[in-house]
Protein backbone atom coordinates (compact mmCIF):
# COMPACT_ATOMS: atom_id res chain seq x y z
CA UNK A 1 0.00 0.00 0.00
CA UNK A 2 1.00 3.59 -0.46
CA UNK A 3 2.35 6.01 2.24
CA UNK A 4 0.33 8.60 3.72
CA UNK A 5 2.35 10.73 6.08
CA UNK A 6 0.97 13.68 8.48
CA UNK A 7 3.35 16.69 8.53
CA UNK A 8 3.82 20.25 9.81
CA UNK A 9 1.90 22.38 7.33
CA UNK A 10 3.07 26.30 6.83
CA UNK A 11 0.00 28.02 6.93
CA UNK A 12 -1.47 31.72 6.53
CA UNK A 13 -3.49 33.25 9.67
CA UNK A 14 -7.40 32.63 10.01
CA UNK A 15 -7.30 36.27 9.40
CA UNK A 16 -5.34 36.42 5.93
CA UNK A 17 -5.90 33.04 4.24
CA UNK A 18 -8.31 34.49 2.09
CA UNK A 19 -6.25 37.14 0.82
CA UNK A 20 -3.09 34.83 1.07
CA UNK A 21 -4.35 32.21 -0.73
CA UNK A 22 -4.96 32.01 -4.46
CA UNK A 23 -6.51 30.06 -7.63
CA UNK A 24 -4.52 27.34 -8.95
CA UNK A 25 -1.02 27.67 -9.97
CA UNK A 26 -1.42 26.15 -13.30
CA UNK A 27 -4.40 29.10 -13.90
CA UNK A 28 -3.25 30.36 -17.73
CA UNK A 29 -4.87 34.10 -17.52
CA UNK A 30 -2.34 35.80 -17.13
CA UNK A 31 -3.71 39.03 -17.24
CA UNK A 32 -6.18 38.09 -14.19
CA UNK A 33 -3.32 37.13 -12.24
CA UNK A 34 -1.76 39.93 -13.02
CA UNK A 35 -4.61 42.25 -11.97
CA UNK A 36 -4.69 40.23 -8.59
CA UNK A 37 -1.06 40.84 -7.88
CA UNK A 38 -1.50 44.36 -8.28
CA UNK A 39 -4.44 44.87 -6.33
CA UNK A 40 -3.45 42.51 -3.77
CA UNK A 41 0.05 42.40 -2.52
CA UNK A 42 -0.16 39.56 -0.15
CA UNK A 43 -1.39 36.56 -2.51
CA UNK A 44 0.77 33.70 -3.27
CA UNK A 45 1.04 34.80 -6.64
CA UNK A 46 4.13 36.85 -5.28
CA UNK A 47 5.86 33.05 -4.68
CA UNK A 48 4.88 31.65 -8.40
CA UNK A 49 4.37 34.13 -10.31
CA UNK A 50 7.13 37.11 -9.85
CA UNK A 51 8.17 37.31 -13.90
CA UNK A 52 4.64 38.40 -14.46
CA UNK A 53 5.82 41.94 -12.56
CA UNK A 54 9.23 42.12 -14.09
CA UNK A 55 10.37 44.52 -16.96
CA UNK A 56 13.57 42.74 -16.72
CA UNK A 57 14.71 39.65 -19.03
CA UNK A 58 15.95 37.40 -15.95
CA UNK A 59 16.51 33.51 -15.33
CA UNK A 60 13.51 31.95 -13.93
CA UNK A 61 15.88 31.35 -11.09
CA UNK A 62 15.87 34.63 -10.22
CA UNK A 63 12.28 35.62 -10.08
CA UNK A 64 11.63 32.04 -7.97
CA UNK A 65 14.37 33.68 -5.51
CA UNK A 66 12.25 36.58 -5.07
CA UNK A 67 9.00 34.20 -4.36
CA UNK A 68 11.47 32.43 -1.43
CA UNK A 69 12.16 36.02 -0.06
CA UNK A 70 8.45 36.76 -0.15
CA UNK A 71 7.85 33.08 1.95
CA UNK A 72 10.64 34.12 4.72
CA UNK A 73 9.29 37.84 4.98
CA UNK A 74 5.29 36.22 5.41
CA UNK A 75 7.31 33.81 8.44
CA UNK A 76 9.15 36.55 10.12
CA UNK A 77 5.64 38.29 10.47
CA UNK A 78 4.19 35.43 11.47
CA UNK A 79 1.70 35.93 8.69
CA UNK A 80 2.80 32.51 8.14
CA UNK A 81 3.34 29.65 10.50
CA UNK A 82 4.18 26.28 11.07
CA UNK A 83 2.08 24.10 13.07
CA UNK A 84 3.25 22.82 16.00
CA UNK A 85 2.86 19.01 15.57
CA UNK A 86 2.42 16.77 12.77
CA UNK A 87 -1.37 16.62 11.23
CA UNK A 88 -3.42 15.50 8.48
CA UNK A 89 -5.47 18.19 6.96
CA UNK A 90 -9.54 17.35 5.71
CA UNK A 91 -10.26 20.33 3.05
CA UNK A 92 -13.32 20.80 1.54
CA UNK A 93 -14.39 22.87 -1.62
CA UNK A 94 -18.08 23.75 -2.24
CA UNK A 95 -18.35 25.36 -5.58
CA UNK A 96 -21.48 27.54 -6.24
CA UNK A 97 -20.83 27.89 -9.72
CA UNK A 98 -21.29 23.55 -10.22
CA UNK A 99 -23.22 22.92 -7.12
CA UNK A 100 -20.50 20.27 -5.82
CA UNK A 101 -18.81 19.70 -3.24
CA UNK A 102 -15.67 17.76 -2.78
CA UNK A 103 -13.85 16.63 0.45
CA UNK A 104 -11.14 14.86 1.14
CA UNK A 105 -7.71 14.47 3.32
CA UNK A 106 -4.53 16.59 2.80
CA UNK A 107 -1.14 14.72 3.63
CA UNK A 108 2.10 13.84 1.95
CA UNK A 109 2.73 11.02 -0.08
CA UNK A 110 6.41 8.85 -1.22
CA UNK A 111 7.87 9.96 -4.51
CA UNK A 112 8.86 6.34 -4.21
CA UNK A 113 5.91 5.05 -4.78
CA UNK A 114 5.87 6.66 -7.56
CA UNK A 115 8.57 4.24 -9.29
CA UNK A 116 6.54 1.74 -7.49
CA UNK A 117 3.79 2.00 -9.54
CA UNK A 118 1.33 2.05 -6.38
CA UNK A 119 1.26 5.66 -7.04
CA UNK A 120 -0.26 5.33 -10.40
CA UNK A 121 -0.29 7.96 -13.48
CA UNK A 122 -1.86 8.24 -16.66
CA UNK A 123 -0.38 10.47 -18.33
CA UNK A 124 2.64 11.72 -20.07
CA UNK A 125 4.26 14.96 -19.17
CA UNK A 126 6.01 17.69 -21.15
CA UNK A 127 9.43 17.85 -19.97
CA UNK A 128 9.59 21.68 -20.39
CA UNK A 129 7.16 21.92 -17.94
CA UNK A 130 8.71 19.48 -15.54
CA UNK A 131 11.99 21.11 -15.51
CA UNK A 132 10.07 24.50 -14.91
CA UNK A 133 7.87 22.97 -11.45
CA UNK A 134 11.33 21.58 -10.51
CA UNK A 135 12.64 24.95 -10.58
CA UNK A 136 9.90 26.43 -8.66
CA UNK A 137 10.23 24.04 -6.10
CA UNK A 138 14.22 23.62 -5.55
CA UNK A 139 14.46 27.41 -5.39
CA UNK A 140 11.47 28.79 -3.15
CA UNK A 141 11.76 25.64 -1.06
CA UNK A 142 7.91 25.26 -0.66
CA UNK A 143 4.90 23.19 -2.68
CA UNK A 144 2.02 25.63 -1.96
CA UNK A 145 -0.27 23.18 -3.73
CA UNK A 146 -1.32 19.42 -3.31
CA UNK A 147 -1.26 17.08 -6.51
CA UNK A 148 -4.40 15.73 -6.14
CA UNK A 149 -5.20 12.42 -5.98
CA UNK A 150 -8.06 9.56 -5.80
CA UNK A 151 -8.68 6.41 -4.23
CA UNK A 152 -11.30 3.71 -3.79
CA UNK A 153 -14.44 4.54 -1.97
CA UNK A 154 -13.41 3.42 1.70
CA UNK A 155 -15.99 3.28 4.85
CA UNK A 156 -13.68 3.85 7.47
CA UNK A 157 -12.37 7.10 5.67
CA UNK A 158 -15.52 8.52 5.38
CA UNK A 159 -16.42 8.41 8.90
CA UNK A 160 -13.30 9.67 9.39
CA UNK A 161 -13.90 12.56 7.44
CA UNK A 162 -17.38 12.70 8.89
CA UNK A 163 -16.12 12.82 12.24
CA UNK A 164 -13.71 15.42 11.64
CA UNK A 165 -16.20 17.88 10.20
CA UNK A 166 -18.36 17.87 13.73
CA UNK A 167 -15.73 19.98 14.69
CA UNK A 168 -14.63 23.69 14.29
CA UNK A 169 -12.99 24.30 10.80
CA UNK A 170 -9.99 26.43 11.62
CA UNK A 171 -10.49 28.09 7.91
CA UNK A 172 -13.58 29.09 6.81
CA UNK A 173 -13.82 31.83 3.79
CA UNK A 174 -15.22 32.45 0.25
CA UNK A 175 -12.97 33.62 -2.83
CA UNK A 176 -13.75 35.70 -5.70
CA UNK A 177 -14.65 32.71 -8.01
CA UNK A 178 -17.91 31.49 -5.97
CA UNK A 179 -16.19 28.61 -4.18
CA UNK A 180 -16.36 28.10 -0.34
CA UNK A 181 -13.17 26.27 1.40
CA UNK A 182 -13.06 24.95 4.95
CA UNK A 183 -10.47 22.97 6.53
CA UNK A 184 -10.21 20.69 9.58
CA UNK A 185 -6.91 19.57 11.79
CA UNK A 186 -6.66 15.77 12.51
CA UNK A 187 -3.82 16.08 15.20
CA UNK A 188 -4.33 13.95 18.21
CA UNK A 189 -2.03 10.96 18.36
CA UNK A 190 -5.43 8.28 18.09
CA UNK A 191 -6.96 10.18 15.15
CA UNK A 192 -3.77 10.07 13.15
CA UNK A 193 -3.31 6.12 13.40
CA UNK A 194 -6.86 5.90 12.79
CA UNK A 195 -5.83 7.90 9.42
CA UNK A 196 -2.99 5.62 8.75
CA UNK A 197 -4.92 2.38 9.36
CA UNK A 198 -7.75 3.28 6.89
CA UNK A 199 -5.45 4.33 4.19
CA UNK A 200 -3.30 0.98 4.27
CA UNK A 201 -6.04 -0.90 3.40
CA UNK A 202 -6.10 0.23 0.16
CA UNK A 203 -3.85 -0.81 -2.83
CA UNK A 204 -3.53 2.00 -4.56
CA UNK A 205 -3.42 5.85 -4.80
CA UNK A 206 -4.50 7.05 -8.84
CA UNK A 207 -2.84 10.73 -10.15
CA UNK A 208 -6.24 13.13 -11.00
CA UNK A 209 -4.30 16.34 -11.60
CA UNK A 210 -1.09 17.44 -10.75
CA UNK A 211 1.26 14.73 -13.36
CA UNK A 212 3.60 17.79 -13.96
CA UNK A 213 4.17 18.84 -9.86
CA UNK A 214 4.37 14.99 -9.44
CA UNK A 215 7.36 14.56 -11.78
CA UNK A 216 8.77 17.47 -10.36
CA UNK A 217 9.12 16.10 -7.14
CA UNK A 218 10.30 12.99 -8.24
CA UNK A 219 13.48 14.88 -10.39
CA UNK A 220 13.54 16.85 -7.34
CA UNK A 221 14.32 14.02 -5.36
CA UNK A 222 16.51 12.47 -7.26
CA UNK A 223 18.91 15.45 -7.98
CA UNK A 224 18.95 16.12 -4.21
CA UNK A 225 18.31 12.75 -2.36
CA UNK A 226 17.38 14.53 1.32
CA UNK A 227 15.12 12.97 3.16
CA UNK A 228 13.20 15.49 3.40
CA UNK A 229 12.86 15.69 -0.09
CA UNK A 230 11.19 12.54 -0.20
CA UNK A 231 7.80 13.04 0.19
CA UNK A 232 5.29 15.41 -1.03
CA UNK A 233 1.92 17.22 -0.28
CA UNK A 234 -0.99 15.33 -1.74
CA UNK A 235 -4.95 16.05 -1.37
CA UNK A 236 -6.91 12.30 -1.19
CA UNK A 237 -10.16 12.50 -2.58
CA UNK A 238 -12.63 9.43 -2.92
CA UNK A 239 -13.01 9.17 -6.51
CA UNK A 240 -16.52 9.28 -6.66
CA UNK A 241 -16.25 12.56 -6.48
CA UNK A 242 -14.32 13.85 -9.33
CA UNK A 243 -15.88 15.88 -12.23
CA UNK A 244 -13.88 15.51 -15.70
CA UNK A 245 -13.65 17.62 -18.54
CA UNK A 246 -11.39 17.90 -21.75
CA UNK A 247 -8.96 20.09 -23.12
CA UNK A 248 -8.32 21.77 -26.42
CA UNK A 249 -5.49 21.37 -28.19
CA UNK A 250 -4.56 24.69 -29.83
CA UNK A 251 -1.97 24.46 -32.66
CA UNK A 252 0.04 27.12 -33.91
CA UNK A 253 2.75 27.44 -36.53
CA UNK A 254 0.93 25.53 -39.18
CA UNK A 255 2.20 26.55 -42.63
CA UNK A 256 -0.18 28.04 -45.34
CA UNK A 257 -0.03 24.48 -47.19
CA UNK A 258 -1.21 22.43 -44.28
CA UNK A 259 -4.12 24.48 -43.77
CA UNK A 260 -4.88 24.24 -47.53
CA UNK A 261 -7.09 21.27 -48.56
CA UNK A 262 -6.91 20.04 -44.72
CA UNK A 263 -10.61 19.40 -45.10
CA UNK A 264 -10.40 17.11 -48.08
CA UNK A 265 -7.78 15.17 -46.55
CA UNK A 266 -9.25 14.25 -43.44
CA UNK A 267 -11.88 12.52 -44.58
CA UNK A 268 -9.98 9.58 -44.76
CA UNK A 269 -10.66 9.23 -41.20
CA UNK A 270 -13.42 11.23 -40.35
CA UNK A 271 -16.91 12.07 -41.71
CA UNK A 272 -16.68 15.77 -42.07
CA UNK A 273 -19.59 18.24 -41.88
CA UNK A 274 -19.88 21.78 -41.03
CA UNK A 275 -20.62 23.82 -37.93
CA UNK A 276 -21.44 27.65 -36.89
CA UNK A 277 -18.92 29.36 -37.95
CA UNK A 278 -16.73 31.14 -35.74
CA UNK A 279 -17.89 28.42 -32.63
CA UNK A 280 -16.09 25.45 -31.45
CA UNK A 281 -17.77 22.41 -31.40
CA UNK A 282 -18.23 20.67 -28.50
CA UNK A 283 -18.45 16.78 -28.47
CA UNK A 284 -21.63 15.72 -26.51
CA UNK A 285 -20.03 11.32 -27.21
CA UNK A 286 -17.09 9.47 -28.18
CA UNK A 287 -15.29 9.58 -31.56
CA UNK A 288 -16.28 13.32 -32.55
CA UNK A 289 -14.50 15.80 -32.42
CA UNK A 290 -15.04 19.76 -33.47
CA UNK A 291 -12.16 22.29 -35.35
CA UNK A 292 -12.17 25.57 -35.26
CA UNK A 293 -9.81 27.83 -37.72
CA UNK A 294 -10.43 31.58 -38.58
CA UNK A 295 -12.13 30.44 -41.91
CA UNK A 296 -14.27 27.86 -40.60
CA UNK A 297 -15.65 25.42 -38.20
CA UNK A 298 -15.97 21.25 -38.41
CA UNK A 299 -17.49 18.64 -36.67
CA UNK A 300 -15.26 15.11 -37.22
CA UNK A 301 -16.44 11.89 -36.53
CA UNK A 302 -14.22 8.60 -36.47
CA UNK A 303 -15.20 6.53 -39.35
CA UNK A 304 -13.60 3.69 -38.11
CA UNK A 305 -13.47 2.09 -34.43
CA UNK A 306 -9.78 0.84 -32.98
CA UNK A 307 -9.75 -2.79 -32.63
CA UNK A 308 -7.70 -3.79 -29.55
CA UNK A 309 -7.85 -4.20 -25.92
CA UNK A 310 -5.44 -2.03 -25.06
CA UNK A 311 -7.23 0.41 -22.91
CA UNK A 312 -6.13 3.49 -24.08
CA UNK A 313 -6.38 3.01 -27.79
CA UNK A 314 -9.82 3.21 -27.49
CA UNK A 315 -9.46 6.89 -25.70
CA UNK A 316 -10.05 9.84 -27.90
CA UNK A 317 -7.12 11.28 -27.09
CA UNK A 318 -5.02 8.83 -28.48
CA UNK A 319 -6.93 8.31 -31.55
CA UNK A 320 -6.69 11.90 -32.19
CA UNK A 321 -3.30 11.80 -32.04
CA UNK A 322 -3.03 8.83 -34.19
CA UNK A 323 -5.81 9.75 -36.78
CA UNK A 324 -5.31 13.23 -36.91
CA UNK A 325 -2.20 15.43 -35.34
CA UNK A 326 0.56 12.81 -36.51
CA UNK A 327 -0.62 12.16 -40.26
CA UNK A 328 -1.93 15.48 -40.94
CA UNK A 329 -0.29 17.98 -38.97
CA UNK A 330 3.30 15.92 -38.28
CA UNK A 331 3.04 16.42 -34.72
CA UNK A 332 4.84 13.02 -33.51
CA UNK A 333 5.97 14.46 -29.63
CA UNK A 334 2.87 15.84 -27.85
CA UNK A 335 5.69 15.69 -24.66
CA UNK A 336 7.74 18.42 -26.55
CA UNK A 337 6.33 19.55 -29.48
CA UNK A 338 6.07 23.88 -29.11
CA UNK A 339 3.19 24.27 -31.56
CA UNK A 340 0.86 22.34 -29.12
CA UNK A 341 -0.53 23.79 -26.42
CA UNK A 342 -3.92 23.63 -24.24
CA UNK A 343 -6.72 25.20 -22.97
CA UNK A 344 -9.70 24.48 -20.35
CA UNK A 345 -12.83 23.10 -22.49
CA UNK A 346 -14.74 25.51 -19.60
CA UNK A 347 -12.81 28.38 -21.52
CA UNK A 348 -16.08 30.54 -23.33
CA UNK A 349 -15.75 30.45 -26.82
CA UNK A 350 -15.30 34.03 -27.39
CA UNK A 351 -11.91 34.03 -25.66
CA UNK A 352 -10.62 30.82 -27.51
CA UNK A 353 -12.08 32.49 -31.01
CA UNK A 354 -9.99 35.76 -29.87
CA UNK A 355 -6.61 33.47 -30.05
CA UNK A 356 -7.54 32.49 -33.90
CA UNK A 357 -8.10 36.18 -34.88
CA UNK A 358 -5.22 37.66 -33.41
CA UNK A 359 -3.05 34.84 -35.02
CA UNK A 360 -2.37 33.54 -31.78
CA UNK A 361 -2.75 30.02 -32.47
CA UNK A 362 -3.64 28.82 -35.90
CA UNK A 363 -6.60 25.70 -35.05
CA UNK A 364 -8.33 24.56 -32.25
CA UNK A 365 -9.39 21.02 -31.65
CA UNK A 366 -11.83 19.61 -28.99
CA UNK A 367 -12.84 16.29 -27.38
CA UNK A 368 -15.12 14.05 -26.00
CA UNK A 369 -13.66 14.06 -21.90
CA UNK A 370 -12.69 10.67 -20.55
CA UNK A 371 -14.03 8.64 -17.66
CA UNK A 372 -12.20 8.30 -14.28
CA UNK A 373 -12.71 4.41 -14.93
CA UNK A 374 -10.78 4.86 -18.33
CA UNK A 375 -8.38 6.75 -15.98
CA UNK A 376 -7.38 3.44 -13.93
CA UNK A 377 -7.83 1.40 -16.48
CA UNK A 378 -4.89 3.12 -18.66
CA UNK A 379 -3.34 3.57 -15.07
CA UNK A 380 -3.52 -0.16 -14.31
CA UNK A 381 -2.43 -1.14 -16.93
CA UNK A 382 0.85 0.93 -16.86
CA UNK A 383 -0.05 2.50 -20.05
CA UNK A 384 -0.29 6.35 -19.89
CA UNK A 385 -2.31 9.22 -22.01
CA UNK A 386 -1.09 12.68 -23.72
CA UNK A 387 -0.40 15.63 -22.05
CA UNK A 388 -3.35 17.39 -20.77
CA UNK A 389 -5.61 14.28 -21.57
CA UNK A 390 -8.16 15.32 -18.61
CA UNK A 391 -8.94 18.65 -16.91
CA UNK A 392 -10.37 17.41 -13.45
CA UNK A 393 -12.08 19.05 -10.62
CA UNK A 394 -11.51 20.24 -7.66
CA UNK A 395 -9.44 22.67 -8.81
CA UNK A 396 -7.39 23.52 -5.76
CA UNK A 397 -5.93 26.81 -4.00
CA UNK A 398 -2.12 27.51 -3.75
CA UNK A 399 -1.22 28.77 -0.42
CA UNK A 400 -3.85 27.66 1.67
CA UNK A 401 -1.55 24.60 3.19
CA UNK A 402 1.55 24.78 2.33
CA UNK A 403 4.80 21.93 2.37
CA UNK A 404 7.95 23.59 3.74
CA UNK A 405 11.04 21.83 2.14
Amino acid sequence: MPSFLPFRALRPTSENVAKFSAKTSDFKNQDEVLADMRCNPESYYYVTKQKLLANIKKPIEYFFSIGAEFIHKKIASKDLFLDSKPSFYVYRQIDFNSGRTYTGIIGLADVLDLEKNIIKKHELTKVVREEYLYKQLHYTEVLGEPVLMGHKYSKNIETIVDKATLKSPVYHFKSIDKKEHLVWIIDSSKELENVSLAFQELEAFYIADGHHRCASTLRNYNRNPLPINRFFMVFLLDENQFHIESFHRLINGLTPEQLLGLKDKIMDNFEVTTYTKGELFKPDRHSQYGLLTQKESLILTLKKEPKTANPEAHLDVIILEKKFLIPYLGIHHPRTDQRLSYISSKEENQVIYNLLKKGTIDMVISNYPVTFDEVKKVADAQKTMPPKSTYIEPKLRGGMIIQKY
